[in-house]
């Protein structure tokens, strides 16, 4: 079992660098915490509706309605997992290391501006929420939803706002977790700038951890 931590603002490129690491790594698999999400978002399940009404102001989804379904779905996951954006309070921690403690952390850091930035030049699909940056993880047909096929538009000023909201979030509760992985020496900053830099320095450290394991 190894499990690898992606924690970062709204904007830092967890997706796609999870997505990375995931074909450099191919006994690895990744565990989206917002893929989970918006699937119940688009097939209109109860949870779905409910994550909604809290997504829609820029707020995370209550511990008391995400952490039984995302424990369930993590010991359901292969025991070599990429975690995207969770745990991401200190009560979620918790809940993870009861069953599969994590081995290495990284965090991805990013100018505000830069975020900002980026997060205006991402495509949306209105349904499920997902995003697409021109220049880091462009959608596989111009302007189409990978999954779908259905049109992509800009973010509007309102959702800006939103991921300004999401991004204070981050600031108050994750950089929490970052500190308490910090002080249990797993933990690893790295820019977000440059995605495949990123990527380069997580796979090493993954290979070295496995290479120990191997030869003991």
């Amino acid at each position: 079992m190894y499990r690898v931590l992606l924690t970062g603002p709204a904007g830092s490129g967890k997706n796609t660098i999870c997505k990375l690491i995931v074909k450099e790594c191919d006994q690895f698999g990744c565990f989206s915490a917002g893929d989970i999400i918006r699937d119940h978002i688009q097939k209109g399940t109860e949870f779905g509706q409910r994550a909604q009404s809290f997504l829609n102001k820029g707020e995370h989804v209550p511990d008391s309605m995400i952490n039984g379904l995302l424990i369930n779905e993590l010991k359901k996951a292969p025991s070599k997992l990429i975690l995207n954006g969770y745990p991401r309070n200190l009560n979620q921690v918790k809940q993870v290391e009861e069953f599969c403690p994590l081995n290495l952390v990284v965090a991805l850091k990013l100018d505000t501006k830069i975020l900002m930035d980026r997060l205006s030049k991402q495509l949306v699909h209105p349904a499920s929420g997902r995003a697409y940056n021109l220049n880091f993880n462009p959608p596989k047909v111009e302007g189409k939803d990978d999954i779908t096929g259905e049109p992509l538009f800009p973010r509007l000023d309102d959702q800006m706002e939103i991921a300004r909201r999401r991004i204070e979030i981050y600031d108050k509760t994750e950089t929490k977790v970052v500190d308490y992985y910090r002080k249990q020496g797993i933990l690893i900053s790295i820019s977000g700038d440059r995605p495949h830099e990123a990527v380069a320095v997580v796979v090493d450290h993954i290979q070295q951890a496995m290479k120990k394991r191997a030869y003991g």
